[in-house]
């Protein structure tokens, strides 16, 4: 008999709390997630386990009344959330050509405003700026070896070997001349070819040239903006990169929590497109811009207590400023919450 082929999904991100509750929303069902941990003799590992359990009404008679328990496998529990959030017209699916021009189209996303679940897939970016941080302490070592091992890759060469033994020789023949003046005229040219051999050095050994103060700033405004950010961004259409839906994943919700494995495992800018389910948090368009929550401080005469107000939000909104910058949700990007970040592969798809 043939095996059907179905879709294999290698799920790389869960957000199991916001699955249970929209779950729990969508269905009516009361779903509880038990957790426990054990760990492997041998290993220096806990691992944790997940059972679901999901309660519903049994009311088959007036007269008696029950509850069901039912376990279901997680993965089960996903791709229910996705077909339930489906079937009551609460998920859109904003992957394509098309829906990346549609994403631009304001009447769009206004009923995208309403919406509340996207789902995209695409090509993706992570962005993990704690391990960014991590990089730029460790930079200036990390280049002065590359530029080390550069240095020891063109002294190996035989370009290189052959300058070195000519200025020895012509270094000899210059030391045998008894005249001083003489002496000194043969150097010139000896300097000249000994700068060739120092400059082929250099060329090759200036990896990764960034001054210090740009590599502290770096640390000092992740540690004070964007503390344990980590950025996933997903292009529907990788030629109209301007339109992405992207969300901050959570360290601790990654199936494996130590991140440095996605970033062995897909890389940084994944080769493969990935999915991302999340619940819309914002949908900006261009006149957003014109929301000025100071307005009540711009008209009439303030007493001193309003003053004293104003002068304290002046100066948290022009900290927003900044926060603004970092967060970088403007037209025509939309921003969600991520439930789901996965791989789908098979004939399903």
């Amino acid at each position: 008999m043939k095996k059907k082929n179905i879709s294999l999904c290698d799920y790389l991100y869960v957000d199991t709390k916001k699955i249970l509750s929209v779950y729990n929303q969508l269905t009516g069902a009361v779903v509880s997630a038990g957790e426990s941990t054990y760990a492997t003799l041998g290993q220096a590992e806990n691992k944790k386990k997940y059972d679901f359990k999901i309660f519903k009404s049994d009311s088959a008679t007036q007269e008696e009344h029950g509850a069901q328990e039912q376990i279901k496998p997680h993965h089960t529990l996903f791709q229910e959330l996705e077909q339930e959030l489906d079937n009551q017209g609460q998920l859109v699916d904003l992957s394509g050509k098309k829906m990346a021009e549609k994403i631009q189209d304001k009447a769009f996303r206004a009923t995208l405003k309403d919406t509340f679940c996207i789902k995209v897939t695409g090509r993706c970016v992570l962005e993990h700026y704690e391990r960014m941080k991590k990089i730029s302490e460790s930079f200036p070592d990390i280049a002065e070896l590359i530029n080390q091992s550069n240095k020891a890759a063109v002294k190996s060469t035989d370009a290189y070997k052959e300058l070195v033994e000519q200025i020895k020789t012509r270094e000899a023949e210059i030391a045998k001349i008894k005249d001083r003046n003489a002496r000194n005229i043969q150097q010139v040219p000896l300097k000249e070819q000994k700068k060739k051999l120092q400059d082929l050095l250099e060329n090759h050994t200036r990896a990764g040239v960034v001054e210090q103060w740009i590599l502290d700033g770096l640390r000092t405004w992740i540690d004070t903006f964007i503390p344990g950010i980590i950025n996933f961004r997903v292009y529907p259409d990788q030629e109209q990169t301007a339109v992405q839906v992207f969300g901050h994943l959570k360290q601790e919700n990654f199936f494996d929590m130590d991140v440095s494995a996605f970033h062995f495992t897909y890389g940084s800018v994944p080769t493969e497109e990935l999915t991302m389910l999340g619940i819309v948090s914002s949908v900006p368009n261009p006149e957003d811009a014109a929301f000025n929550p100071h307005q009540e401080f711009q008209g009439g005469e303030l007493s001193s207590k309003e003053a004293v107000e104003r002068g304290f939000r002046s100066v948290f909104r022009g900290f927003e400023g900044f926060e603004q910058m970092v967060r970088t949700c403007r037209y025509p990007r939309v921003l969600v919450s991520p439930l789901l970040v996965y791989r789908e592969m098979g004939g399903g798809r």
